[in-house]
């Protein structure tokens, strides 16, 4: 089990006014194909995940799932950092939305590059891993529809999700949310934790750890 995921919503428990949109002509979420995201919902309720009690461990083993599942246990850290530099996303401002297309880029340079460290016969399905994290991702984060999601949500999940050490994670996370001084930004922190407790949210565990005012300051 993934320390990071587990610590970080277990953690949590008890501004970004840059709107820049990129690539104007965006696929919608209405006209992009939900079989893949309806299929992985299927699923993961089929493991009975919900008869599990407490709710930091279920939620675990949900993420767990997810993560088997599109395969991002696989990729290190480090190599999520690299396919963010290759993408551009490291000169882009946290508000900065990107489209389903350029998100696609992002996650086929992942998964690409996955494969090419794995031996033959390791290989994934790299189209149904894209499908799967692609529609996963927007129905978890593009929340009013408009086929986008921020550069910050992308970095919080793929860096939440992906495999690594805690330590390794932890100083990313906190090189996106300081300043050039290494001093935590209260805003940008509270940004952070609202794309982080989205990832519970998203497999249905809102009210055991959604986001709410007073989160920041726990």
């Amino acid at each position: 089990m993934d320390k990071f995921m587990i610590n970080t919503v277990s953690g949590h428990l008890g501004s970004m006014e840059d709107t820049t949109m990129l690539d104007e002509t965006s696929t919608t979420p209405s006209k992009r194909s939900n079989t893949a995201y309806k299929h992985l919902v299927t699923d993961m309720r089929a493991q009975n995940f919900d008869v599990i009690r407490f709710a930091t461990y279920r939620t675990a083993c949900k993420l767990r799932f997810i993560q088997k599942r599109t395969n991002l246990y696989l990729v290190d850290i480090w190599n999520i950092i690299e396919a963010f530099r290759e993408n551009g996303l490291n000169t882009l401002e946290h508000g900065t939305e990107l489209n389903i297309t350029r998100v696609e880029q992002i996650l086929t340079s992942i998964y690409f590059h996955l494969n090419k460290r794995l031996s033959t016969n390791q290989q994934i399905d790299v189209e149904e891993s894209i499908s799967l994290a692609l529609n996963w991702l927007f129905n978890g984060y593009d929340l009013d529809g408009k086929g986008r999601v921020r550069v910050l949500s992308l970095k919080v999940v793929l860096s939440t999700l992906c495999s690594g050490k805690l330590v390794d994670k932890l100083q990313y996370v906190f090189m996106q949310i300081s300043d050039k001084n290494g001093v935590m930004v209260k805003s940008k922190f509270e940004e952070y934790l609202k794309d982080l407790l989205a990832i519970p949210t998203a497999v249905y565990e809102g009210p055991s750890f959604g986001y709410n005012d007073t989160a920041s300051r726990a």
